[in-house]
């Protein structure tokens, strides 16, 4: 859980224990008294999970297959490792990855994919 969550995790269980009323709460979270209350019956129904983001445990839409990531981490692994002064960053890693047509996306590397078509020119 996120710090945030966890403090949302405290200040309900105050609330619960009727030590804070809800509009008390709202104002230590900053947030409005309609979306304490539901905060609170999610709170109520679930628990502490309740106050979770709904996001949390899956796999992110971006992400590239396993597949793919394991053979371009093999390919970093075989081509690009070595002593402390042979190796370079990711975004040297990234352009090397692109001339040899690995990377499928701008958004894997940290340099448009044109750019590459001139560094390898």
């Amino acid at each position: 859980m996120s710090t945030r969550e966890l403090e949302r995790v405290e200040v309900m269980g105050r609330v619960a224990k009727e030590q804070l009323k809800l509009i008390d709460a709202a104002a230590m979270l900053q947030l409005s008294y309609r979306q304490i209350k539901r905060l609170w019956r999610r709170y109520q129904q679930k628990g502490s999970k309740g106050l979770q983001h709904g996001n949390v445990g899956r796999v992110s839409n971006r992400s590239k297959p396993g597949k793919f990531r394991r053979g371009v981490l093999s390919l970093i692994r075989q081509k690009y490792s070595g002593s402390e002064e042979e190796r370079f960053g990711p975004r040297l890693a990234a352009e090397h990855l692109a001339l040899e047509d690995v990377l499928t996306s701008p958004e894997t590397a940290s340099l448009p994919l044109n750019s590459y078509a001139a560094a390898s020119g």
